[in-house]
């Protein structure tokens, strides 16, 4: 077996912490490699890695399919940031897909206690974590008391309580016309499929599927037109197609 390791976090940056590593990969056909790496479940203050360039956590990054960093990167150019870096403030991304049709990248994020994400990624954006967060300690106390700040982005919607979205998939295909460029994201904790309408950048619709069926720890659209769940609990995939 051929192995080629094209991405290898800092030494320097690892930790021993247990949660928050992020998942998911996903390419745009043009040679570039997006993923995720959270935040790794550091103390929600201003002084999150997240919010911090010099590291590689809470953030997606963006390489070339063989590990060289693109030199249009946003912060190829920054004294002291990782060039890795597309976005940052980026709690912990459990889903991410790349519409080749708009070109548009889009990640569902967990939240703390309440406050999950679905996020259109911008070259370079901030999107406020811990700054800004709809959700709370998982306590109950505050984390801030802002849901918005200038210069940090806004999610396309967000869900309180949290629904654990996990794993993203974007429809294109023709057993399902009605569904042509809707996002599926699946859910762990609420055990449900939430099938987003988009219009543009602009979220239109949401409809739940599948409630109460299982954790969903991923969804797939492939070239055949079918979905495909992967379920966590009970261990099984599934394969939807229309009723007629």
């Amino acid at each position: 077996m051929d192995l080629q390791t094209i991405f290898e976090p800092p030494a320097e940056e690892a930790t021993k912490g247990g949660a928050h590593f992020g998942c998911r990969m996903t390419f745009d056909g043009e040679g570039h490699l997006f993923f995720p790496i959270g935040d790794r479940g550091d103390v929600a203050t201003p002084a999150n890695n997240a919010q911090r360039l010099d590291n590689v956590k809470g953030k997606i990054h963006r390489i070339f399919d063989d590990g060289r960093i693109p030199p249009d990167n946003p912060f190829v150019n920054t004294p002291g940031a990782r060039p890795s870096i597309w976005s940052y403030g980026n709690r912990n991304a459990q889903g991410l897909v790349y519409d080749s049709a708009t070109k548009q990248l889009w990640a569902t994020e967990h939240g703390p206690r309440g406050g999950d994400e679905l996020n259109l990624i911008l070259k370079g954006a901030n999107f406020g974590w811990p700054v800004v967060t709809y959700g709370i300690n998982y306590s109950g106390t505050p984390i801030t008391d802002r849901t918005s700040q200038l210069g940090m982005e806004q999610p396309a919607v967000y869900w309180v309580p949290s629904i654990a979205a996990c794993g993203l998939a974007i429809y294109h295909g023709n057993r399902f016309p009605k569904w042509e460029g809707n996002l599926f994201s699946g859910a762990l904790a609420h055990q449900k499929i939430v099938r987003i309408k988009l219009s543009g950048e602009k979220v239109v619709e949401q409809e739940i599927l599948l409630e109460k069926t299982g954790r969903v720890r991923d969804v797939r659209c492939f070239d055949d037109g079918y979905l495909y769940v992967l379920y966590e609990q009970p261990g099984r995939i599934v394969r939807l197609v229309p009723e007629s």
